[in-house]
């Protein structure tokens, strides 16, 4: 195919055309291979879909970034989207048949077995939250092997609120872990705690959820990808982490929750394999209003996760398909409007993506070395060794390895 992904073989093999570039890697190790990763520009990122830099990384970026996007954004630009881009694209998919995407594929949502929870309520006292969630916390994550992320911050908008995020590899996991009458004591008793649920909200996590006092939304039409451990993606020794967490809850165009669903279903079936260290892609139409949708974007690496998942070359379908068939569904377009917008990262992770793309600035901004409770250990219980806990400044980044330094110019939210 010409819009999206390199024809495969029944076997799996990718055809001649797709292997011409004897660096492209076949399989998902060597698309996590460390000597791959290392590579300065990502010369190839994936079976289905090239991503090539072709070694001129700044040139590539430099022209998406001042020339590309700013025309794209212009009027005249929007009408061609209109009217000529986004046609072709939809009728391509049509002619091709990707409309008809399974839904057990590895980047389909019944493929996904983790379950994220993030979690708003108002607390009574401030102090005595913290002092008694940081060792609830650490014992739940530290003596549960299911539970990879399990951490708060404090609300910047509201220092009365906590924020609480969770990474369960399954439903009954989250169902096993029992409440700490400590930090329940510290919760408001009021209306205002709400959540949302990504990945297998399946009947044994929405139980597990149900009795805990936080209006959880699940809404319709769900999206996207939960990698599953033990995908190299989690692996420790490629990329040591801290992860870096994009949850928002964002605008659409009236009535366009169904196209941007199907849309971006498309995108994650390229993003899960051009992406190595893209944990999840996954998205899901409000519960409280129909033209709002939830999104998780989680990444295990800067690199390898957040730059990979939206590499600015036109020798890559990521950008174009994204340009054309989802920006054009979310209200503001390559500015975003999001009631809910919230980063979970290393100050330096977050810098680099807010110069890398200016729109991820309307997040808000939480470091690591805020945290209440245990960083996330996205690759306890895989082969190689988890991180030994070294603070997050001290953390070796995929930048220090040679991968150069992002561009400035561009004004995309986070894709």
């Amino acid at each position: 195919g010409s819009f999206g992904r390199a024809a495969r073989t029944p076997g799996g093999a990718t055809t001649q055309r797709a292997q011409r570039a004897v660096a492209m890697p076949t399989t998902q190790a060597e698309l996590t291979d460390a000597s791959y990763r290392a590579m300065p520009c990502f010369h190839c990122l994936g079976p289905n879909d090239p991503a090539i830099y072709c070694c001129c990384r700044p040139a590539c970026e430099g022209f998406v970034n001042s020339c590309l996007l700013p025309f794209l954004g212009s009027a005249c630009g929007k009408c061609l989207i209109a009217n000529c881009f986004g046609p072709i694209y939809h009728c391509c998919d049509k002619i091709q048949s990707r409309d008809e995407y399974a839904s057990d594929r590895p980047a389909g949502v019944d493929s996904a077995k983790a379950v994220v929870v993030l979690t708003i309520r108002p607390v009574k006292d401030v102090e005595a939250y913290k002092a008694a969630f940081a060792p609830w916390a650490a014992q739940v994550q530290d003596s549960t092997p299911g539970v990879r992320a399990f951490f708060s911050f404090m609300d910047k908008k509201d220092d009365k609120m906590c924020l609480q995020v969770a990474w369960y590899d399954t439903p009954e996991v989250l169902a096993g872990i029992a409440k700490d009458p400590a930090v329940e004591a510290c919760y408001c008793d009021n209306d205002k705690a709400t959540g949302a649920v990504w990945g297998n909200r399946s009947e044994v996590a929405r139980a597990a959820l149900a009795d805990s006092g936080v209006s959880y939304e699940y809404g319709s039409l769900p999206r996207g990808f939960v990698k599953n451990a033990p995908h190299p993606g989690f692996d420790s020794s490629l990329y040591p982490g801290p992860p870096m967490i994009w949850m928002s809850k964002r605008w659409v165009q009236p009535g366009c929750n169904p196209k941007i669903a199907k849309a971006f279903d498309k995108v994650g079936e390229l993003q899960y394999y051009t992406a190595p260290a893209f944990l999840s892609a996954f998205e899901y139409s409000a519960d409280t209003n129909p033209d709002q949708l939830w999104s998780l974007r989680f990444f295990n690496d800067y690199e390898m996760g957040m730059v990979a998942h939206f590499p600015k070359t036109l020798l890559s379908y990521v950008p174009t398909r994204v340009l054309f068939t989802m920006i054009p569904n979310l209200k503001g377009g390559l500015g975003a409007e999001f009631p809910v917008a919230l980063c979970f990262s290393t100050k330096k992770d977050i810098d680099m993506s807010i110069a890398y793309n200016a729109g991820n600035k309307a997040y808000d901004q939480h470091y690591w070395e805020d945290v209440i409770g245990p960083l996330p250990d996205m690759g306890k219980g895989m082969a190689s060794p988890p991180p030994t806990g070294p603070s997050p400044k001290n953390m070796r980044r995929s930048d220090d390895l040679g991968m150069g330094s992002p561009s400035n110019l561009s004004n995309l939210p986070m894709l």
